[in-house]
């Protein structure tokens, strides 16, 4: 356990990134509250804009091979994205993200890993909860198989943008908020 006297220091001035120093030859400094801030600002939305370029690109491709594409799900899709899409994001990363980033740049472990880890563990702890509500209804036999399949199918569509956004928070803080070890 370390005494007070070897638990790293925090610098005092709060308009500057905390740094932490744990020898007199090494000195750490973490992300400020402003980059973290500015970050989420951005990371959010990115799942949904990614998966509106894709259902664009989808249209394109699909007339230019000339396969059908109903039209209504082409203009609903892109409203639900923008709308509900961006909207659950920023909800979801206010909620669950940013307090984990905070305890992490706190306690000196924020970086891509555990940025990574966070956001997988939150995907799979969504999907096996979703997976366990849509399953319960189901004779005891189809439970364990239909739970899986549930389960594999949401980490598809779930896993994805939850990285792409984990992705880009992280991205944005080495962006602004240059480290030096």
């Amino acid at each position: 356990m370390l005494k007070s006297r070897d638990a790293p220091k925090m610098s005092e001035n709060p308009f500057q990134s905390p740094t932490y120093s744990t020898d007199s030859s090494r000195t750490i400094r973490t992300p400020s509250n402003a980059v973290l801030w500015r970050a989420y600002l951005f990371a959010p939305g990115v799942a949904p804009i990614a998966f509106l370029l894709m259902l664009v690109i989808i249209f394109f491709v699909a007339g230019i091979f000339g396969i059908d594409v109903n039209p209504a799900s082409f203009l609903i899709l892109p409203v639900l994205a923008l709308t509900v899409g961006i909207a659950v994001c920023y909800v979801v990363a206010g909620v669950i993200g940013m307090p984990i980033a905070f305890f992490l740049r706190n306690r000196g472990q924020l970086n891509g890993y555990t940025i990574h880890g966070a956001a997988l563990a939150w995907a799979i702890v969504f999907c096996s909860a979703i997976s366990l509500l849509s399953v319960r209804d189901a004779p005891q036999q189809a439970q364990q198989l239909g739970y899986l399949m549930a389960f594999g199918y949401l980490m598809c569509g779930v896993a994805p943008p939850v990285l792409l956004s984990a992705t880009a928070f992280w991205l944005l803080i080495r962006k602004h908020g240059r480290s030096h070890v």
